[in-house]
C-alpha cells in the first residue's frame, strides 16, 4: 500500500501586507500637515519618499508652511525693528494656525490621498516637484 504525503499547508496570511501599508500612508500624509509645520512635512518627505501620494502631500505641506515660516520671520524681525507692527505678527500666527487646521481637516478626510489644499494649493502647485525631487 503506498501512503500519498499530504498536500502542502496553504500559504500563511500576510501580516504586514497592503493593509499596513494602507494605513501607514494614512498616517503619514496626516503627521505631514500635522507635526510641527514645516519640519513635519520634511520628515515625512523622505519617510514616504516611496509613496507618491505621501511624497506629495509632504511637499505641498513643506511649501505651504516653509513660505508661512518665512513670511513669520520677516514679520518677526520688522516687528524689532518696528515695534508697532506686533499686532501684524499676532494676526499672522492666527492665519498660519488656520492654514495649520485646514491642512490637518483635509489630510484626515483624504484618507492618504493627494490633499487638494484651497486656494494656495494651485500656488504651491509649480514648486511641489521640486521639492519631490529632493528626496530621490
Amino acid at each position: 500500500m503506498s501512503q500519498i504525503p499530504p498536500p502542502p499547508p496553504g500559504q500563511p496570511a500576510p501580516t504586514g501586507g497592503s493593509g499596513a501599508v494602507g494605513s501607514n500612508k494614512n498616517l503619514y500624509t496626516i503627521l505631514a500637515w500635522a507635526l510641527l509645520p514645516p519640519i513635519g512635512s520634511l520628515i515625512f518627505l523622505f519617510v514616504g519618499k516611496d509613496d507618491p501620494d505621501v511624497k506629495y502631500n509632504a511637499a505641498q505641506a513643506l511649501v505651504i508652511h516653509g513660505g508661512a515660516f518665512i513670511v513669520w520671520l520677516i514679520l518677526w524681525v520688522l516687528t524689532i525693528i518696528v515695534l508697532p507692527l506686533v499686532f501684524l505678527l499676532l494676526l499672522w500666527d492666527v492665519v498660519w494656525f488656520a492654514i495649520w487646521v485646514v491642512g490637518l481637516i483635509m489630510a484626515l478626510q483624504a484618507q492618504g490621498g493627494r490633499v487638494n489644499f484651497p486656494v494656495l494649493g494651485p500656488l504651491a502647485a509649480s514648486y511641489v516637484p521640486m521639492v519631490e525631487g529632493w528626496a530621490k
